[in-house]
């Protein structure tokens, strides 16, 4: 059955403080996740807050990635959404792993537009 797309959300507890409050090393995930799966980048906007914490959102041809992060308690919500069928999201969680180190997660995968 054809779904609209697949949609991934992580809950990620235990995170490295230093990455989740970091506007280069999130961009810098984004941008290795993106390529990892396949997809490609139109643009990548973070913002920080003050004192910590951050939110960025990498639109692409085939839907988007976002986090946001609460690094005062190692916290990081993360959303991937991709409609191209060719592509593969969950290689992006691994990369994932690698930057923030987490010590639990949680992993929803949803196929979209099914009835």
């Amino acid at each position: 059955m054809a779904c609209a797309g697949k949609h991934l959300i992580l809950e990620l507890w235990g995170c490295k403080g230093e990455v989740l409050d970091s506007e280069k090393l999130i961009k810098e995930m984004l941008e290795k996740g993106v390529k990892t799966c396949g997809a490609r980048v139109i643009e990548i906007k973070t913002h920080k807050f003050n004192p910590q914490g951050l939110s960025a959102v990498a639109l692409l041809n085939e839907s988007y990635m976002s986090i946001h992060s609460w690094p005062e308690i190692g916290y990081a919500a993360i959303d991937i959404y991709t409609c191209a069928p060719y592509l593969n999201p969950e290689k992006v969680v691994e990369v994932i792993k690698s930057y923030l180190k987490p010590q639990k997660m949680h992993l929803l995968n949803f196929h979209r537009g099914i009835d």
